[in-house]
């Protein structure tokens, strides 16, 4: 069985990755949230215990990891409120460096899937995206 790690993620061009029983199960190089939401939406079954591979990982994506069960997550860049959201459901995490927000593409505000998860449990969060 395979074992993948963040080096291997980081030298490829995917931004995100599923894996799981040492497979990877679908990979991506969509941006935001919508390789997660597709996840979520097409192959729910496979998230539950497996591991995330995502390239930026705030606290909207945790949210929609933690409602898919998830194991696992390796990032190179993870929020310190996503870490809390991990650390809260026993999510282990991989990463290489902490920021304290993630933010939009322009650099100028705090990233609008940020802004909506605010104040939201996790369910309460991914149950809204789902219905978009």
């Amino acid at each position: 069985m395979k074992q993948y790690n963040l080096d291997y993620f980081e030298t490829s061009n995917w931004t995100f990755a599923l894996v799981k029983n040492g497979k990877i199960i679908y990979r991506s190089k969509k941006e935001g949230l919508r390789p997660l939401l597709f996840c979520l939406k097409e192959k729910r079954d496979k998230l539950q215990n497996a591991t995330v591979y995502d390239k930026i990982i705030g606290r909207a994506a945790a949210c929609l990891m933690i409602y898919g069960r998830v194991k696992s997550v390796m990032t190179p860049t993870i929020s310190r409120s996503a870490i809390a959201e991990f650390k809260k459901h026993k999510i282990a995490v991989t990463c290489r460096s902490t920021t304290g927000k993630i933010m939009n593409k322009k650099g100028d505000d705090l990233c609008p899937m940020e802004k909506l998860s605010q104040n939201k449990k996790p369910e309460q969060f991914a149950r809204m995206m789902m219905e978009k």
